[in-house]
């Protein structure tokens, strides 16, 4: 039934799909423009030793079918994220209607309970994986992006959010999860150099291998220290369907240098 879903709703994207580069340099524009745009945000991946944000969203009745683990809508309402970029480090309370699910992702683990017992399902735990590392790129943007992608060449541009922007691609590697390596193309405005969309591939996960989604940016504040954050984001799955599949904004933010 669900794969009938997806094809009765799949059309045609326009957008370049995110690949894994088999390169390891850079472009060296490419790279010099993901500095500038790091550096309009306040290189707060780099330059923060805590910071602590809480978001709230709604997914579409969509992503819940077809992606009901890596969801998980009864527990992802609304969450409380605690990054420690220089321990590489995050710490996620989400809560829903089902109650608390907490999670703690490092470099090297990932670990999760829901109402304080522990959860050793693998696709809860790869799941969970996934969301955490691509939560990184989204709270941190060119910052981190900037600090773990290679691979960077210019796509050429695009008009998105009221001025033109640049398109570079990249890989990160390790990937998403439980991913060797994933896709992210980052899109840059030529005026203001900020990224108002990042593109990126789900090979973390069996169920999303070969698939690809983009959030983009928007509402975008000044912060404490010299920092500027996104306040609104919009999550789009690209390929194989092209639909919405979750909206959330960013409610609270607190850092430490």
């Amino acid at each position: 039934m669900l794969a009938l879903l997806g094809t009765s709703l799949a059309s045609c994207t326009t957008l370049p799909r995110p690949e894994v580069s088999a390169r390891t340099d850079s472009d060296a524009a490419a790279q010099s423009l993901l500095e500038e745009s790091s550096m309009v945000s306040g290189n707060p991946w780099q330059e923060l030793d805590t910071i602590t944000v809480t978001y709230e969203g709604d997914w579409s009745s969509l992503a819940r079918a077809l992606q009901p683990t890596l969801v998980d809508a009864h527990y992802r309402q609304s969450s409380t994220e605690v990054y420690s970029p220089r321990k590489r480090q995050v710490l996620q309370s989400h809560r829903g209607p089902a109650g608390e699910k907490r999670v703690l992702r490092t470099p090297t683990s990932i670990a999760v309970s829901r109402n304080s017992t522990t959860d050793l399902s693998t696709d809860s735990l790869e799941a969970a994986a996934l969301v955490a590392d691509a939560y990184v790129v989204f709270t941190f943007g060119s910052s981190v992006l900037r600090e773990c992608g290679s691979s960077w060449r210019n796509l050429g541009q695009r008009h998105l959010s009221g001025e033109m922007c640049t398109l570079i691609a990249g890989t990160l590697r390790p990937g998403f999860g439980m991913s060797e390596a994933d896709g992210v193309i980052a899109w840059i405005g030529n005026q203001t150099k900020r990224l108002h969309r990042v593109q990126l591939t789900l090979n973390g996960l069996e169920s999303t291998a070969g698939a690809d989604v983009d959030v983009t940016f928007g509402n975008f504040r000044p912060g404490p220290e010299e920092t500027e954050w996104p306040h609104h984001f919009v999550e789009r799955i690209r390929r194989p369907i092209n639909a919405k599949a979750h909206e959330w904004k960013l409610t609270t933010i607190d850092l430490k240098p």
